[in-house]
């Protein structure tokens, strides 16, 4: 939030009034340097002999100024930052009872932006009696030398008196500077902080060739897929090989850590990938434009974002123009048509911010309905369901097998017993591909899924007995 307020005004402030004064300093400056040298040059060099000293002492100033004044952006961001959070989080912090605790660490973040700006102010603050004491310096030398000159006859009384005022013309330049000074330090400062923003690059570079056509089709292949977070040494995928054909509900399951979430974050580039080892329709997903790439994929994350407006514009979000009948349609099929119609505006309710007033699964729900609102071949749900009972995920998953028809449809999720339904699932473990096949083929084979698959039932089983045994 800094970036976006305190650093824009201290940029705008030294483009415009900065130029303006500096503008005005020049004019006046060589106006009366000018005149004084046309009165009498050798008094002239005479009163401009602190000058060098003001100049290296703004400039020792100007350094130090611009070291502190980031630290002062930095805090001031880092108090912005506090701040934001300990709103966002307010119910955690009272479930918690961190009250007292976040307060005095709001408290110190506050002190230290203080102490910043103090340290700040004691640089700048001493600019002006400094260059007061050199033009005083100035005045004083051509009060003894030039009257000398004139009781010498060499100038004239009236020359001194003019040569006097040009001088004194000649100090509001020189006070000026360590204003000006002061503010073009901010805004460089400033800018630095934003050019660092302005100049991150994208994580996935374009490599495109040559046009491509739409992507239609939602066919999916990997060719020994091997993927390494940046700053990481261990691999996160390694040597995938599988086929996705069009049309299909395809599930991507394996404990916490397994590499779903990769996966899915690897499709829509998200993360780059070497070249040459994932595809779509038969073409390195590199040589597809990316705005093209990720218009052809819908994704439903696992944290859900919820804008602070209307049900209506947050399901339609990424299609402004859709009719209410299929608004309508996409709430239906991600099982949240009923809980929107019992609220007191029913699509036009607006939602507190990041949808405070919804539950979590009503969130995961409501950004489902979002993704179906675009006609994309290709849809990732992305452990979405985490927040959802298995009843309603499985009425969510039969609603979509109706609704996307011919739609490439993922669903990674940690919870097998939804994936009855899928065609084809993949069995993740340790970041490589273990197994895959149809449920009823994992449970045959014994391996991973099926010990996964028995295990979580059980589970299930003794929840449900320990529940009954409490009613």
């Amino acid at each position: 939030m800094a970036h976006a307020t305190n650093d824009v005004q201290a940029v705008q402030l030294a483009a415009g009034m900065g130029l303006v004064a500096l503008t005005d300093t020049l004019v006046l400056g060589t106006a009366a340097i000018g005149f004084m040298l046309y009165i009498n040059p050798s008094l002239t060099l005479v009163a401009l002999l602190p000058m060098p000293f003001i100049a290296l002492f703004a400039r020792t100033i100007s350094k130090i100024f611009y070291e502190r004044f980031q630290k002062v952006q930095a805090s001031f961001s880092e108090l912005t930052e506090r701040a934001r959070e300990n709103l966002a989080g307010i119910r955690t912090i009272k479930a918690y009872t961190q009250e007292t605790a976040e307060t005095n660490r709001f408290d110190q973040t506050g002190r230290n932006y203080i102490a910043e700006n103090l340290r700040m102010v004691k640089i700048s603050g001493l600019f002006s009696p400094m260059s007061l004491i050199f033009t005083n310096l100035s005045m004083a030398l051509v009060l003894v030398i030039g009257g000398k000159l004139t009781i010498l006859n060499t100038i004239t009384v009236g020359d001194f008196v003019a040569f006097n005022s040009y001088l004194l013309l000649l100090t509001w330049p020189m006070m000026a500077l360590g204003w000006m000074i002061n503010l073009f330090q901010r805004g460089s400062a400033s800018l630095g902080r934003i050019q660092e923003i302005l100049n991150t690059t994208s994580e996935a570079a374009e490599i495109v060739e040559t046009p491509k056509k739409s992507l239609t089709r939602g066919d999916i292949e990997s060719r020994s897929l091997t993927f390494t977070y940046p700053g990481s040494n261990l691999p996160a995928l390694e040597d995938i090989h599988l086929r996705i054909k069009p049309g299909q509900l395809v599930g991507i399951v394996g404990r916490t850590g397994a590499g779903k979430s990769t996966l899915c974050q690897l499709l829509p580039r998200l993360y780059n990938t070497p070249i040459g080892q994932l595809y779509m329709e038969g073409e390195d997903i590199h040589y597809w434009p990316l705005d093209e790439l990720r218009r052809a994929i819908a994704v439903v994350p696992q944290d859900p974002f919820i804008f602070a407006d209307t049900v209506r514009a947050n399901i339609c979000f990424g299609n402004p123009d859709a009719s209410t009948d299929e608004m309508i349609k996409a709430a239906e099929a991600a099982h949240l048509l009923d809980e929107i119609l019992a609220l007191p505006q029913q699509f036009d309710t607006i939602l507190g911010e990041r949808g405070v007033t919804l539950s979590g699964g009503q969130k995961q729900r409501l950004t489902l309905a979002r993704a179906l609102m675009l006609s994309t071949p290709l849809l990732i749900l992305d452990d979405c369901f985490s927040s959802v009972d298995l009843e309603t995920e499985l009425a969510i998953l039969a609603n979509l097998k109706r609704y996307l028809k011919a739609r490439t449809t993922l669903i990674a999720s940690h919870r097998l017993e939804a994936m009855r339904t899928a065609d084809v699932i993949f069995v993740l473990e340790g970041g490589r591909l273990r197994e895959q096949g149809s449920h009823d083929q994992l449970l045959a084979q014994e391996g991973i899924y099926a010990a996964l698959y028995r295990r979580q039932k059980l589970e299930a089983e003794l929840y449900e007995k320990e529940v009954i045994g409490k009613g």
